[in-house]
């Protein structure tokens, strides 16, 4: 199979591959894909001879089956001779096969001669056209045996000896996927593709070459070169492609020209504004897997680009839109290339949609650059629009390795849940101002709880559920795990956003707060532990809910329908409460950090995990500023303050909202 850029692609329909679009009559389907139309079974032109129909019956069905040897021909034309030439015409269209129909059959006075009208129907994509023609063919009665007069245009109207069939898809420009502005993010981009072409270097030099290209672009020299061995003497074998603004090129290019046997083909390639930026949303587009091929019905073909990941593969059909084609009769030299061609029938592709989706460049922008450098273990960072839903920014630092992290990770959002705690206990009846004991260590059901290392001396006894939540007092509210029940804190988590398994038009994840039996497993939950999750997106809309004073849905794709609301929606009073008790963890408690840029809603979130003793920790901070709602996660830190609201800082002291 021939591949090229977007100029086109021969296509040849895939072994087992249906191309049938439309149900096709019982009948036709009796007579193997042949039809003879308005002629009466029990009657014959002819009284004395055999019937003319029968011979043209015998043609079609041998046109359509590629088989000939039952039809007999005038002159020198041998049935194997057709046969051969049907078999080199259809050679290139794989396993597809027209339906030839016998319209009719008409003789001349004489008896002796007769014309039949076939008209052929190819199903040759999914669009609901199909090339259909008419042809009509001269037969002779000879010896009492209707002969037919063979040409290629039997096959098809004015093909010659020397064409063969072949059909050449073109799909159109994939669509973009634009931001909040209309900048686009994922679009066709320049690109080189670099590799050994083989058919200017063999044997050990080849292998010789694709090490040294291999050591030159950075990728693995024995591998490449086992690649480059086992590919056919006239391959190209791809090493690598890359961005043509990529500092390998600029510092190795002529290196990679002096290798002999290297070639380097500039082409375009559907890709993001940079290699992180938004990798893990905006996704990626390469070349159709084979089951991505059998499972499209013969819309895909191998060579064809598609969604891979991301929006790219959840949106794919409405980005590629579908495509053209165009059946030609193809003219071929000795070596089997194309010297000329002309056009039998086409189809005109029609272009995908854009997806608009609402991240914010300069804020995405932002966000990755406040976690460049955390290499050594994963973190995210996630910035939703409070008065809208709207995901602005939702970034990994490169220790998460390109994950889902940011919308879709799960791990234990430790402190922050506490939010989720107040609004079960103002539920309860409790108020800012509600006293709750705060002691240094609490037993349940055999589970010791305590706070934190340097949890302030002075604010342990009964103390204001504002100062518990501002300096994190976590036995103040394990403390009420038997006036809230389980389900009462699932409830007040759906509130604010989180819990809920929703249709969402993107991979995310908005956590989770199981129902629970389990005395400890429920405590635990009170301090955003236990079986409790939730991803940065998660806890993120936990603020913007806290903010806006109603619950917050996410939105991430334009024009995707809305997202249903809670059973118990997010009371404006309740609201207010939080917002009290997050102000004054910046005021006074452990957010004021994030005070001197302008954030006035925080709460700060330790989780422990894992088997180590002392076990590992979950670090969280979540803040609010403006119209904006942040959460920033590390897989391991020490604490929020040190482990997670630097990210914080740094994203807001680079982003300015528009």
């Amino acid at each position: 199979m021939t591949t090229a850029h977007r100029g086109g692609t021969y296509r040849v329909p895939m072994s087992g591959t249906s191309r049938t679009r439309r149900a096709r009559s019982t009948v036709a389907a009796a007579l193997g894909g042949v039809l003879v139309l308005g002629l009466s079974a029990g009657c014959s032109l002819f009284e004395q001879a055999p019937a003319p129909e029968d011979t043209a019956k015998a043609l079609a069905t041998g046109l359509a089956k590629g088989d000939l040897s039952g039809v007999t021909f005038s002159g020198s034309t041998q049935p194997a001779a057709a046969t051969a030439f049907v078999a080199k015409a259809y050679k290139d269209l794989g396993t597809l096969r027209p339906e030839v129909t016998v319209t009719s059959v008409k003789a001349n006075d004489a008896k002796d001669a007769a014309t039949a009208t076939l008209q052929t129907r190819w199903d040759v994509s999914a669009a609901p056209t199909d090339w259909t023609y008419t042809t009509t063919v001269p037969m002779r009665l000879v010896d009492n045996v209707w002969q037919v007069s063979w040409s290629p245009a039997v096959v098809a109207p004015q093909l010659t000896a020397d064409e063969t069939l072949a059909i050449k898809s073109t799909w159109p420009r994939r669509a973009d996927i634009v931001d909040a502005n209309g900048a686009k993010l994922m679009t066709e981009r320049e690109v080189a593709v670099i590799g050994i072409d083989k058919s200017k270097v063999s044997g050990a030099a080849a292998t010789s070459s694709a090490k040294q290209l291999a050591a030159l672009v950075g990728i693995d020299p024995g591998r490449y070169a086992a690649k480059v061995s086992s590919a056919g003497s006239k391959a190209f074998v791809e090493a690598i492609t890359l961005r043509s603004d990529d500092p390998v090129l600029a510092k190795q290019g002529a290196a990679i020209d002096a290798v002999k046997g290297s070639l380097t083909v500039p082409a375009l390639k559907v890709l993001g504004p940079s290699r992180t930026f938004a990798a893990p949303i905006l996704g990626t587009v390469g070349e159709a897997t084979a089951e991505q091929v059998k499972d499209s019905g013969g819309v895909l073909q191998a060579g064809d680009d598609v969604g891979q990941s991301g929006l790219e593969y959840r949106y794919d059909k409405q980005l590629r839109g579908t495509p053209g084609l165009s059946v030609r009769a193809v003219k071929r030299g000795a070596d089997g290339s194309s010297i000329d061609q002309r056009e039998l029938f086409a189809e005109v592709s029609t272009e995908g949609q854009p997806l608009k989706i609402s991240l914010d460049s300069s804020a995405q922008t932002a966000a990755e650059a406040a976690l460049a450098k955390q290499t050594a273990r994963p973190t995210a960072l996630v910035v939703v629009k409070v008065s809208t839903g709207e995901v602005l920014a939702a970034a990994v630092g490169p220790g998460a390795k390109g994950s889902t992290l940011a919308l879709a990770g799960k791990a234990a959002p430790g402190s922050t849940f506490k939010i989720v705690s107040s609004l079960a206990l103002v539920r309860k009846g409790a108020t800012a101002d509600t006293k709750l004991p705060c002691t240094e260590t609490l037993t349940v059901n055999g589970r010791r709880f305590s706070n934190y290392t340097t949890y302030p001396k002075d604010k342990l006894g009964d103390i204001p559920m504002q100062t518990a939540l501002a300096y994190s007092c976590n036995t103040a509210f394990i403390s009420q795990h038997e006036k809230v029940s389980q389900d009462e804190l699932t409830s007040a988590a759906q509130s604010l956003g989180m819990g809920e398994k929703l249709d969402l038009p993107f991979t995310g994840f908005l956590g989770s707060v199981p129902a629970t039996d389990d005395v400890v497993e429920h405590a635990a939950s009170f301090i955003g532990q236990g079986k409790v999750e939730a991803s940065p997106l998660t806890m993120a809309l936990v603020v913007a809910s806290v903010m806006k004073g109603q619950t917050v849905r996410p939105s991430l794709v334009a024009g995707a329908p809305a997202l249903p609301a809670p059973a118990m929606p997010l009371d404006p009073k309740e609201a207010e409460v939080l917002r009290q008790e997050m102000r004054a963890v910046v005021n006074e408690g452990s957010g004021t950090v994030l005070k001197p840029v302008g954030v006035e809603y925080a709460k700060t979130g330790t989780a422990e995990f894992g088997t180590k003793n002392p076990p590992d920790t979950h670090t969280w901070m979540v803040a609010g500023k403006g119209d904006i709602a942040i959460a920033a996660y590390n897989e391991v830190g020490d604490n929020g303050v040190t482990g997670s609201a630097p990210f914080i800082l740094s994203f807001l002291k680079a982003y300015t909202p528009s």
